[in-house]
């Protein structure tokens, strides 16, 4: 019996099962996005909330954790969930998103991460919080998600599917394992234009290397549209916000106390974090790249 029908039944609670640990093939795109994202996770504690989007600033918000949850909101009010949802939110970092999805909405998530310390740092939130009966967390790939067919009411992911091999893989996955007329909702990049010249396409480049996003997933609009419609969505909608989020990012990255924390966390040295974001921030000024809310929806059966 899948998620959605078990929480509309009025089921007894869920139970969550011992996490189970993916070991990743060495040198497999899983395994190097997983040591790029698990340096310095037992350093984090509760800086910047544990979020990890780019956030949606708006109404001269200058505060990080508003921004991400202001971010986590929006895709999921876009989507109509509510306390009768079940929820896959894919790439859930280390969980605040979750809990917040949860508590903001009521409703019944599973959320899973590639990467296993991320995975952990969730569970541990979920607990903390008391919410072990409305979430279960989940280590595994966006590219083949370990679920049954027709289980959630919503799949959720934010600024994931850049990075997952590949984006059109997860919208295979997330359309066979949403119920007829289930939500898509995601944040993501995509191309504004083709690069014009070898400066552009170094910052191209260079951002997609550092940050583990394969060439596969290089798109722009109309091709991120195409690419939802021929897996089988309907009704997708793409709304272009980057100057709401790009920009109070990279401020946000860039003062003296974040850049001393995250330092801390990640190490000096080690994390390639701040060229990432400066490239990001050129390629966005530039033109070259754009920051997209999605939303599709698969079809109902008739």
């Amino acid at each position: 019996m899948g998620l959605a029908t078990s929480q509309t039944t009025g089921a007894a609670p869920r139970t969550a099962p011992e996490m189970k640990r993916v070991h990743w093939e060495p040198g497999s795109h899983e395994a190097r996005t997983e040591k790029f994202y698990g340096l310095g996770v037992e350093n984090y504690g509760d800086f910047h909330g544990g979020y990890l989007n780019f956030g949606l600033w708006a109404d001269g918000n200058d505060d990080y954790v508003a921004a991400a949850q202001n971010m986590v909101c929006q895709i999921a009010r876009r989507t109509g969930l509510n306390e009768r949802g079940a929820v896959l939110d894919v790439a859930c970092g280390m969980g605040p998103e979750t809990v917040f999805l949860q508590r903001r909405f009521g409703c019944q998530v599973d959320a899973m991460d590639v990467c296993w310390k991320h995975a952990v740092a969730a569970a541990g939130r979920v607990e903390k919080a008391g919410l072990a009966e409305q979430i279960r967390i989940h280590h595994g790939t966006a590219a083949s998600l370990p679920f049954e067919d027709r289980t959630f009411t919503h799949v959720l992911s934010v600024e994931g599917p850049q990075h997952f091999n590949t984006r059109e893989r997860f919208v295979q996955q997330a359309h066979r394992v949403l119920e007829p007329g289930g939500k898509l909702g995601v944040t993501d990049f995509v191309l504004n234009r083709e690069p014009r010249s070898l400066t552009d396409r170094l910052i191209v480049e260079g951002a997609a290397r550092l940050w583990h996003i394969p060439e596969a997933n290089y798109a722009d609009a109309r091709q991120y549209e195409q690419l939802l419609v021929r897996n089988g969505f309907e009704g997708v909608s793409i709304e272009v916000v980057g100057k709401d989020v790009i920009p109070g990012y990279y401020r946000e990255q860039h003062k003296w106390s974040t850049i001393r924390q995250v330092a801390k966390i990640r190490g000096p040295l080690a994390y390639p974090g701040h060229l990432i974001d400066y490239a990001a921030y050129k390629a966005f000024t530039s033109g070259l790249v754009e920051y997209v809310l999605v939303w599709a929806q698969k079809p109902a059966v008739k």
